[in-house]
């Protein structure tokens, strides 16, 4: 299966141990920082863009950052893998993009599969869109339904 792992920069190493789990059960995996296997953005990386070209982020909203060449590239790559997959896997926590990316992956009719901490008192009604839920102790239940 074509697996596209939608999660935070913030979990990095989460991201490259859940793609080498998933790639060691037969699967092919999207994992937007293994920059060995495509073209990854980093916000670090725009930061310099963009100070190299005399902005400054803190002046910038959201529809003017989508604007910026370098955002759409970025943009282009993750929603190319979005469409090649089968199914995408959120790893939580993780942020807005990563949302957007399970919605649009449940719209397009992909598997979509949530895996994080879950926090008592704490949930989101729209995780109804996921075909299945899984504590990070719980990854071999999803390998399995994964097959």
């Amino acid at each position: 299966m074509k697996i596209y792992l939608a999660a935070s920069w913030r979990i990095k190493d989460v991201v490259l141990e859940m793609a080498e789990l998933l790639r060691s059960n037969g699967h092919i995996v999207d994992a937007f920082c293994d920059e060995d296997n495509r073209v990854s953005f980093n916000w670090s990386e725009l930061l310099e863009i963009m100070d190299n070209e005399g902005m400054n982020i803190a002046e910038l909203d959201a529809k003017d950052m989508m604007k910026h060449w370098r955002v759409q590239e970025a943009f282009k790559e993750d929603k190319k893998y979005l469409d090649w997959s089968d199914a995408v896997v959120m790893l939580m926590p993780c942020g807005r993009s990563a949302h957007l990316e399970a919605g649009y992956a449940a719209g397009s009719g992909k598997k979509l599969y949530i895996v994080g901490g879950f926090e008592k008192g704490e949930f989101e009604t729209m995780y109804g869109f996921a075909d299945g839920m899984y504590d990070y102790s719980e990854l071999r239940d999803l390998l399995i339904e994964l097959e």
